[in-house]
C-alpha cells in the first residue's frame, strides 16, 4: 500500500490548527506594566538588621535587577514614574546539616525586606508587600560575606519581579 499525499484541505486544516496553538501559547518580551510607567528610581534601601552594609548593597543590587529587566529605565526620583522603597528587615543565619562530628558543614542564610514601589504620576501606592530568600552555603568553601552578597542579589531580583507582577 503507497502512503498518500495529505489534501490541500487537509494541510490548510493543519495550518491552521498549528497557527491557532502558537497563537494562543505565545511568549511576549512587552512589558506587563501599565503603561504610563516607564521609569524607575530607588532610594537608599534602609537596614534595619545588625549586619552592616546591606542597606547599600540592596540598594545597588535594585538598580542592576532593574537594569538587566529592561522593562523599566533607571533614572532620578524627579524624573522617574515609580519610585522603590525597600528596608532590609530580616537577616538571620542558622545552622543547616553538621558533619558526624556534630559540626556545621552548612548554614542557612535568610534574608527579608520589605517594599513599597509608589506610582508618582498617578500619586498612589502601586505595591506594597514584603519579599525574602534563602540560601544555605557550606563554610568551608565560602566566607558568610560571600553568601550575603548572593542572597541580596537574588532578594533584588525578587523584589523586581513582585513589583513588575504586582498589578
Amino acid at each position: 500500500m503507497r502512503p498518500t499525499l495529505l489534501s490541500a484541505f487537509q494541510l490548510s486544516g493543519l495550518f491552521s490548527a498549528v497557527v491557532l496553538l502558537a497563537n494562543c501559547c505565545g511568549y511576549s518580551t512587552r512589558s506587563l506594566l501599565p503603561s504610563h510607567l516607564r521609569t524607575v528610581a530607588v532610594t537608599p534601601a534602609e537596614n534595619a538588621t545588625a549586619q552592616p552594609g546591606l542597606g547599600e548593597e540592596l540598594t545597588d543590587a535594585l538598580v542592576t535587577a532593574f537594569n538587566a529587566d529592561r522593562n523599566l529605565r533607571v533614572t532620578n526620583i524627579e524624573a522617574a514614574s515609580l519610585v522603590v522603597t525597600a528596608r532590609v528587615e530580616t537577616y538571620s543565619r542558622s545552622a543547616a546539616s553538621y558533619t558526624g562530628n556534630q559540626e556545621v558543614s552548612a548554614y542557612e542564610l535568610l534574608l527579608g525586606a520589605r517594599v513599597e514601589a509608589h506610582d508618582q504620576v498617578r500619586d498612589e501606592d502601586f505595591y506594597t508587600g514584603s519579599s525574602s530568600v534563602r540560601t544555605t552555603y557550606d563554610p568551608t568553601a565560602m566566607p558568610e560575606e560571600q553568601a550575603a552578597r548572593e542572597a541580596v542579589t537574588r532578594l533584588a531580583r525578587e523584589i523586581v519581579r513582585q513589583v513588575l507582577t504586582a498589578w
